[in-house]
């Protein structure tokens, strides 16, 4: 019927001999290749020799048939790769009832030469497809003579079920033994085959049917009324080329569209990329500016931005995620809203009035209010909002209690606290790491998420190894 197909071949590469293991022994796959090639075509001559001298019926009528295969193996339809299919089945089966083995015998090689013709295969290649067209096809004719006569006198019921059975033998024969060419040239298992073409066993299961309309309606009507028959198979052809035509078509319309978005895609992450990098620049400008206006807090938020993060790895919070992003942004961010406190307050060096505590607490707000409405600052802007918030409930701006805040909020001032109880000022002189941990372990619980705490004993050796040079960096920086 058509190459790479179970009523087709696979064409062998010949090239140097290959070896493969069957049943832990090493065979040369040339010779036992050749062995089931010679046992086809041996088991091929002797159903020839069997059944063609039994034909009987009209010739002419055979030949006709005949030629219609060949007609429609010339005009086969191309569905994927190489493999093929043709209406040619339709004929076999008309072929299979009218004449038995003998004749599907006959017709074998004929189709098996104009295959091997079309495809340009060598001529022994041509010899092993007749072999297999034939015992595939003798197969499936000794099945259908098991329900009626052969040739039938006129039309009987049984034709249905015994062309079904016949073209499931043939198809299912001719797979078998292309499953077992391809596992003794390539050592692919035998089940891969049939799991690759066994979809098309619907295709040939219905061409067997409309070949029992064919064989009925030369049994009722002669020579006229099967070719009257033959109209609907062209159309049945034409039909399959329009579908598998415009199948392709749209297939490679989507090929198409979907080459368009991926070269999209890839702009558009490449586009996405340069605004991240874009956004970052002009946040650690921003932090920069920031930290310019206050001289005592150089590098203060570079450093807990990256404390913040590590608890944040600790805890679960998945790298690149939006909760992440958030986490960052907001951290280096976190003091933006003290652009709207004056100097006096701000660079006071002694302690604050009650009155200018109240202007100080402000500047969670204010910097909430500046960012709220920047899209992709949004959540950083609700970790700038509570980042003076407490455990306990006792912190500012809304005295928000335990998991009311977001979680990068009760992360952050962990780390706000540790760096800046480490960090000299003006009116004191830093507190050793050592000092600092035990004032944040025991405020645990009561200033701070113990959940955090937590996470924050298991960062602390690391902190501690890699604090002087990361504050040293920071401060020259700034």
């Amino acid at each position: 019927m058509a190459t790479d197909s179970p009523y087709g071949v696979l064409s062998a590469d010949g090239g140097p001999p290959e070896r493969t293991a069957v049943r832990g022994r090493i065979f040369s796959k040339p010779s036992w290749l050749t062995l089931f090639y010679g046992a086809e075509l041996i088991v091929a001559a002797a159903l020839f020799a069997l059944f063609v001298p039994r034909v009987s019926g009209n010739i002419e009528i055979l030949l006709l048939l005949v030629a219609f295969n060949v007609a429609s193996e010339l005009m086969p339809i191309n569905i994927y790769g190489k493999t093929t299919i043709s209406v040619g089945f339709v004929f076999t089966t008309s072929i299979m009832i009218l004449f038995g083995p003998g004749g599907v015998l006959i017709a074998a090689p004929i189709e098996a030469s104009v295959d091997g013709i079309s495809t340009r295969f060598p001529i022994r290649r041509v010899i092993h497809i007749a072999a297999m067209y034939s015992i595939a096809y003798a197969a499936g004719a000794c099945a259908y003579a098991l329900y009626t006569d052969v040739p039938p006198a006129t039309f009987n019921w049984l034709m249905l079920p015994g062309a079904a059975t016949g073209a499931a033998i043939a198809f299912g024969t001719n797979a078998m033994l292309m499953s077992f060419e391809q596992w003794l040239r390539t050592g692919q298992p035998v089940l891969t085959f049939w799991e690759k073409h066994r979809w098309l066993a619907p295709h040939f299961l219905t061409l067997g049917l409309v070949g029992v309309a064919l064989a009925s309606a030369y049994l009722a009507l002669g020579v006229v009324g099967m070719l009257a028959f033959v109209i609907p198979a062209v159309m049945m052809r034409l039909t399959m080329k329009q579908y598998v035509d415009k199948t392709k078509e749209n297939v490679a319309k989507l090929e198409m569209q979907n080459d368009a978005l991926r070269t999209a895609n890839i702009e558009v992450r490449r586009v996405s990329e340069e605004l991240r990098v874009s956004y970052d620049g002009t946040l650690e400008a921003l932090v920069n500016a920031l930290d310019a206006r206050d001289q005592e807090t150089k590098g203060h938020s570079i450093r807990v931005s990256r404390y913040m993060m590590d608890i944040a790895r600790e805890m679960g919070v998945v790298e690149g995620t939006q909760d992440w992003i958030d986490m960052q942004r907001g951290s280096l961010l976190h003091d933006v809203g003290k652009i709207g406190v004056s100097d006096s307050i701000l660079l006071k060096p002694a302690k604050l009035t009650d009155e200018e505590w109240v202007s100080m607490k402000q500047h969670p707000e204010i910097g909430y209010n500046m960012l709220k409405q920047v899209k992709f600052l949004q959540g950083a802007a609700e970790i700038i909002l509570c980042h003076h918030e407490r455990w306990d409930g006792r912190g500012y701006p809304r005295g928000l209690n335990e998991e009311e805040s977001p979680l990068g909020a009760r992360i952050f001032t962990v780390v706000d606290t540790f760096d800046s109880m480490t960090s000299d000022r003006p009116y004191r002189k830093a507190l050793t790491t050592l000092d600092a941990l035990n004032e944040i372990m025991r405020c645990g619980g009561s200033q701070f998420d113990p959940r955090v705490v937590e996470a924050f004993l298991d960062t602390y050796e690391t902190w501690v190894a890699e604090r002087e040079e990361l504050h040293r960096i920071t401060v020259k920086a700034a």
